[in-house]
């Protein structure tokens, strides 16, 4: 049991109640140690109001999918003066609010679709161990962009990107200093590039890469 808790995401943090194989995997059963302080008043007089169970994917084991169950309590703020009655604790270190993955396998999931696609990329993290739609795989690249937007791109990198494999083509945009996707338009094309730049003045264009690989006019 010590070797599966000190494998848990942010173990520090949780608490390991059991370990159950079952046909389609693990369930890992956790809960929080530790009492949150309100999110809107920051106050630490809060008192229990319930509970219910948050069903999370996280990195396999022996290649078998893993489920962790996050026992997930609402606590009542008793300052009088906030406006937040009822409320979750959040274990952000563990999952983003309302995600049904845990954060190091949204990190997975986004480095394998960076690096493959949407298709191949799903089809690579179901033999992992790791079932993903090429649709989540998408929308866990385009999460990796976030929280970027202000950033000045001096290096712009253009490639093509795979929906489906020599079937549809679209255009990924990187900044090549920081090594992250800034985004994914839905086609290959000059023209859609093009259009692209239009709409990000911010782009240097003196230093867009050179070696960037040539784009056919037509849509794939």
């Amino acid at each position: 049991m010590e070797v599966v808790r000190n494998s848990l995401p942010a173990p520090p943090q949780l608490v390991l109640e059991s370990v159950d194989e079952i046909e389609s995997g693990v369930v890992v059963r956790v809960r929080s140690r530790t009492i949150p302080r309100c999110p809107t008043c920051f106050g630490s007089r809060v008192s229990y109001h319930s509970r219910y169970r948050r069903h999370l994917r996280d990195l396999p084991w022996q290649g078998r999918p893993v489920e962790i169950q996050l026992q997930t309590r609402r606590f009542r703020c008793r300052n009088v003066q906030c406006r937040r009655k009822i409320f979750a604790e959040q274990l952000t270190a563990v999952a983003a609010p309302r995600a049904r993955e845990t954060v190091r396998l949204c990190e997975i999931i986004g480095r394998v679709g960076y690096a493959l696609g949407g298709l191949p990329g799903s089809r690579i993290l179901a033999w992992l161990g790791m079932p993903s739609s090429d649709d989540t795989v998408l929308r866990r690249v385009k999460a990796r962009m976030s929280g970027h937007g202000d950033t000045k791109v001096r290096v712009l990198g253009v490639d093509d990107w795979a929906w489906r494999k020599r079937q549809s083509y679209g255009t990924m945009l990187m900044d090549l200093e920081q090594q992250r996707v800034i985004d994914l338009l839905p086609v290959r094309s000059a023209g859609s590039f093009a259009d692209w730049l239009g709409k990000h003045p911010e782009v240097l264009l003196p230093n867009v890469a050179e070696n960037r690989p040539h784009m056919g006019g037509n849509d794939h």
